[in-house]
């Protein structure tokens, strides 16, 4: 994900901001007896992927089931291009275990149009074919155009008003919603909380603001966009590490964490990371993937 990333980064601040004082109220001050905490990557086809957490005689028909093994959840891009048929997403839903979640990205004929009040048919044909992943959907998210700024507010609740995409969490990108005092942004988080609609959270090295710490709901939806193990890399996973808890404890009943990074073939390493420092603090038994040894065994980074 090239949106917002430096490539400089000695002097960026990249600590997390206070939460929004609304979380309190959205959350609770109970820990859930139940938490679902997801944490993936991209893709599952990259090459240094494959080479680093498949087995070595992996052909590309079993990618998906290979990286079903190593995580619980993927952040499906392919959609955002390209909808599949329905046989390919029931194929690519039979590959993986029973507690995987798919999260498409809604495709960009719907999600990259200023009036995105007239992609509801679009959308119903989205939401038609993902259907198709039955208990394996998870969380579809709608990332809208960097263009789209709070001029379109009343065009974006339209769209969700007449949406069949029921569990869903939105990304905002255009620098206006951000701005301190924003009414078009705080009436957005409203409509969603009163939805039972996610807000995506997006941690990344060239645009800070975007990282609102605002919940709409019980949900956490977090694009984490890393620069290749540079050593801020694991100071930010630790400061999520904390954060996560604390919502946790709030009352947090899901999480979606996902790993971005250049080389995408690193991120394995970056998901063990956060998975074992978030299981110390948090107690959650998320497995983490294995990486392959130079014998060709598979083991847990520490």
């Amino acid at each position: 994900m090239k949106f917002g990333r430096l490539e400089n980064i000695e002097n960026i601040d990249f600590s997390l901001p206070p939460d929004h004082i609304g979380i309190k109220k959205v959350l609770g001050s109970k820990r859930s007896e139940n938490i679902a905490a997801y944490v993936g990557t991209v893709v599952w086809a990259d090459e240094n992927l494959v080479k680093k957490i498949y087995p070595d005689r992996a052909g590309s028909k079993n990618y998906v089931k290979y990286y079903g093994k190593q995580f619980n959840t993927i952040e499906l891009n392919a959609t955002h291009y390209r909808i599949p048929d329905k046989e390919t997403v029931k194929r690519w839903a039979e590959a993986v275990p029973a507690d995987f979640k798919f999260c498409p990205k809604v495709h960009e004929s719907i999600s990259h149009t200023q009036n995105i009040s007239q992609s509801i048919e679009l959308a119903q044909n989205f939401n038609d074919t993902i259907q198709a992943f039955g208990n394996k959907l998870g969380t579809s998210f709608l990332q809208l155009a960097p263009s789209f700024s709070t001029k379109g507010l009343n065009y974006l609740l339209d769209f969700l008003d007449g949406s069949p995409i029921r569990k869903l969490a939105i990304e905002l990108r255009h620098e206006s919603w951000f701005e301190e005092g924003n009414e078009e942004f705080k009436t957005l988080c409203n409509y969603l909380y009163k939805n039972n609609i996610s807000l995506v959270i997006t941690d990344v090295s060239g645009r800070r603001d975007v990282l609102h710490q605002r919940l709409t709901n019980k949900t956490a939806f977090i694009r984490f966009v890393a620069n290749d193990l540079h050593s801020t890399d694991y100071i930010r996973l630790n400061e999520w590490v904390q954060r996560l808890n604390t919502w946790i404890q709030q009352g947090l009943e899901e999480f979606y964490f996902f790993i971005h990074s250049p080389d995408k073939g690193l991120t394995p390493e970056l998901a063990i990371y956060f998975i074992n420092r978030m299981d110390k603090v948090a107690d959650l038994k998320i497995k983490p993937p294995k990486i392959k040894t130079n014998e060709g065994s598979q083991l847990d980074m520490l």
